[in-house]
């Protein structure tokens, strides 16, 4: 699942290739230059496991990171087009099309789940789990309640785009503090 998250192209077999370079490279360290042996492929084994696991992870985070620094502008493109009379399915699109990556390969993958069948709710409930972030929870959280109840979406929408971009604002601010 973090190779999904990850955004990476490798597919299963080249995240094993990579793992197994990983390997490789650890054991003739350790047995060449430290003389480790029996012992030596066994760490080897498993700190070839942890990088690897540990390189994903590190993907997975600066993905999230870049998705959520280009949300704000994509639920401007909603709002936009939801005040000019599209409906959400069309500015989803639009977004699919005209973002850069990786909104738009998740957005593409939300509305290809869409043109299958499957709810807008649904896609996007599939689009926060697949990105684990609460500003992306929030959106599907706003739009959901809209569907069931109604309302005014664009309004709505620019509200939650001006919080996003708040909070973006605090966390900097908090990363900015820290690292004094």
């Amino acid at each position: 699942f973090l190779l999904l998250r990850s955004g990476l192209s490798w597919g299963m077999s080249g995240y094993l290739a990579f793992v197994l370079i990983l390997f490789l490279l650890f054991a003739y360290f350790l047995g060449n230059f430290m003389g480790m042996g029996a012992i030596g492929w066994i760490l080897a084994i498993f700190i070839s496991w942890f990088m690897g696991k540990k390189f994903l992870a590190y993907m997975v985070r600066k993905r999230s990171e870049k998705f959520i620094d280009m949300f704000p502008d994509a639920v401007d493109m909603i709002v936009r087009s939801v005040r000019s009379g599209h409906p959400v399915n069309t500015a989803l699109k639009m977004i699919a099309e005209n973002m850069d990556s990786p909104i738009k390969e998740e957005f593409t993958q939300v509305v290809n789940e869409i043109a299958y069948g499957r709810t807008m709710v649904e896609a996007l409930e599939s689009l926060a789990a697949r990105i684990e972030e609460n500003d992306l929870r929030f959106f599907v959280v706003v739009l959901n309640v809209q569907q069931e109840t109604g309302g005014n979406l664009g309004e709505v929408l620019s509200n939650l785009s001006n919080i996003l971009r708040k909070r973006k604002q605090l966390r900097l601010k908090i990363k900015a503090l820290t690292s004094e």
